[in-house]
């Protein structure tokens, strides 16, 4: 079953626009170069535009990716009628102004992870999509591989028994320059934080994703390595509101970089996964034993650059969502915003030394 989540923007089902969904992007950066990369190979999707502030960028990605038309100015971009959705790429901090912009004009809006630095910049965006009966779709990938899928099947059946435990592991490493060549990285006002929002955030939503979700943290951060105002290492315990306890470790300073694994303790079973690059590493389930070990192919190695990470999650997404638009529904993603509230209290609980309640 793909990941739904999120309730119809006005109530019922609303008929939108017919094939193919013509999509234009926000923003001309690395999370752009993937989005119309892997857009191009999404059915019943054609991507038609794309917006950046500067004419040079905007118009190198649009020769790049065979993109007729771009803009350098927002209100041109979205008075498009030839656009029908847009895909927003651009930093964190900036997606709220963009995706309200979006929506006021009609447009469905589909916003990279995190939803926005904080809870209540993330609500303005819900409401916003809500208001103008327009779809939300957050892009949070890994819940959308294979490897997912079967943890949540044996999670949902009830092969792992009780559920007991659920350990994060999300050591990755960012040399100096992945902060140094792009200025929002590693702020406050841009980026909302460092490896707990950026990179981290996809464990989290796919954790809550699992096991429902998190009612309280209590966490430690720490920026040891990169010259940031925000944090490269944080570690926090996790209590799920079915009883399930947690850890998570984050951090873009676990030199070589590891690959992030996810392991689900019961009473009758186990699994340990990796929804970034879709593998099953371990599967013992009540009934049927040990079906899976660690496979041949599999690496504990995980890459430094985010180009060389594997991105057919996204287009696996892209292609639901242009499924569930081409049906006509119009689905608001508010589990999105389950992310930003755990994130929050990591931060919270990491300044002030306490538990955190959500």
């Amino acid at each position: 079953m793909p990941p739904g989540g999120g309730t119809h923007a006005n109530g019922k089902k609303s008929l939108i626009i017919g094939a193919p969904i013509r999509f234009g992007i926000i923003g001309a950066g690395v999370a752009a170069e993937t989005h119309a990369r892997e857009l191009a190979q999404v059915q019943g999707a054609q991507l038609v535009s794309v917006f950046a502030r500067s004419e040079t960028k905007a118009a190198a990605f649009a020769a790049a990716f065979s993109i007729a038309r771009y803009a350098t100015q927002l209100e041109v971009f979205l008075a498009d009628p030839q656009l029908d959705a847009v895909i927003i790429t651009t930093p964190n901090g900036t997606h709220l102004d963009y995706a309200i912009a979006a929506a006021q004009m009609g447009k469905q809006v589909v916003v990279e992870k995190p939803l926005e630095i904080n809870c209540e910049r993330a609500a303005r965006i819900i409401a916003a999509c809500r208001a103008a009966q327009v779809g939300l779709y957050v892009i949070y990938q890994r819940t959308f591989s294979r490897a997912a899928q079967q943890a949540l099947k044996d999670i949902q059946s009830g092969s792992l028994g009780k559920l007991l435990l659920a350990n994060i592991v999300d050591n990755q490493y960012r040399p100096p320059h992945y902060y140094q060549r792009d200025a929002w990285r590693g702020t406050q006002q841009l980026e909302g934080g460092g490896c707990v929002i950026t990179q981290s955030t996809h464990m989290i939503d796919l954790a809550q994703y699992l096991l429902g979700p998190i009612r309280s943290v209590f966490a430690h951060r720490a920026t040891h390595l990169h010259d940031i105002e925000t944090e490269d290492t944080a570690v926090a315990l996790l209590r799920f509101g079915n009883g399930v306890l947690g850890t998570l470790s984050s951090s873009t300073v676990a030199y070589p970089g590891q690959r992030h694994l996810v392991t689900i303790s019961g009473t009758q079973g186990s699994l340990i996964f990796n929804g970034e690059h879709d593998q099953m590493v371990f599967r013992h389930t009540a009934g049927q034993g040990m079906t899976h070990s660690i496979p041949a192919n599999f690496s504990f190695a995980d890459p430094q650059d985010p180009r060389d990470y594997p991105t057919s999650g996204q287009r696996v997404q892209l292609q639901h969502i242009t499924d569930t638009l081409l049906a006509g529904n119009v689905i608001v993603d508010d589990r999105a915003l389950l992310s930003v509230k755990v994130v929050d209290a990591i931060y919270v609980s990491a300044a002030e030394q306490r538990l955190i309640e959500l």
